[in-house]
């Protein structure tokens, strides 16, 4: 394998598993809050559906996205998250995970929780959740 090559491949095995370490550590921090294993479930499923090539520079764009941007150019977001590229499956993974775990039987809660994982928290469940994802990010 040409250097460059692993170098890749390397730097999409730390993000993955970086990712996979945030998922778990997001639902371990939601089981020692005595959060019932449902809404563990959705802290552990809530981000798989974010791209494998997704980039720094995707998550550095998303992560500006949110907020201050969204008030500058409304919508932009959205527009942005159609299509199959890997920005718009990043800017998508919340609502494309929800129909993952939906096609898979998970409960409605499940479901729900999942995809509204980026917006403003409406309920404790909501709030539990965005306050787990935010205390288990590196």
């Amino acid at each position: 394998m040409p250097p460059s090559r692993a170098r890749q491949f390397w730097r999409h095995l730390v993000v993955r598993d970086a990712d996979l370490r945030h998922a778990e550590r997001t639902a371990s921090i939601l089981r020692a809050g005595g959060a019932d294993e449902e809404l563990v479930l959705a802290g552990l499923l809530h981000d798989r559906a974010k791209p494998a090539e997704a980039r720094l520079w995707h998550r550095v764009a998303a992560t500006l996205l949110e907020g201050t941007a969204e008030r500058w150019a409304p919508g932009c977001r959205a527009r942005l998250a159609r299509g199959e590229g890997t920005f718009a499956r990043y800017l998508d993974h919340a609502r494309r995970g929800a129909e993952l775990s939906r096609a898979e039987g998970r409960s409605a809660r499940v479901v729900r929780l999942i995809a509204r994982h980026h917006l403003v928290p409406q309920d404790d469940d909501e709030r539990r959740l965005a306050a787990a994802d935010a205390l288990a990010l590196p």
